[in-house]
């Protein structure tokens, strides 16, 4: 019992639902059964992930598992909240100015690939816990 590491055995199931893309054939397999709609907001990935995301993912996670044994077919989509307070505040510290001088001096296209930049700085992180 010694040699059990479930580090280990979690990180080898992970690999295979991956390489077997087990997860798409899920939503697949439910795809005829009745739609259980759940609205989650995507997180806003303006910095690293930390226990209270860890913990809102967590309880986002268990319902539409829970709704998908109950014989139910729950749609997943994944993406970042790209816009709002937290990405505006990160640009403002960026460059040093508030949203209308970033949004003046940017335009609004730079100011959104601008927003959409600092969320990919994390994505790969967040993917990875989410």
């Amino acid at each position: 019992m010694k040699d059990i590491s479930f580090p280990k055995i979690e990180q080898d199931i992970l690999k295979f639902w991956k390489e077997n893309d087990i997860f798409k054939k899920t939503l697949s397999s439910s795809k005829e059964k009745p739609p259980y709609v759940f609205y989650d907001g995507p997180p806003f990935a303006t910095g690293l992930p930390h226990f209270g995301n860890l913990l809102a993912q967590t309880l986002k996670d268990i319902v539409p598992r829970y709704q998908t044994m109950n014989g139910f077919h729950v749609d997943r989509r994944f993406g970042w909240d790209c816009h709002g307070l937290p990405i505006e505040h990160e640009i403002n510290k960026q460059l040093g100015l508030d949203a209308h001088e970033a949004l003046a001096e940017l335009g609004i296209k730079k100011y959104n690939d601008t927003c959409r930049g600092i969320v990919q700085k994390y994505a790969p992180q967040w993917q990875v816990i989410v």
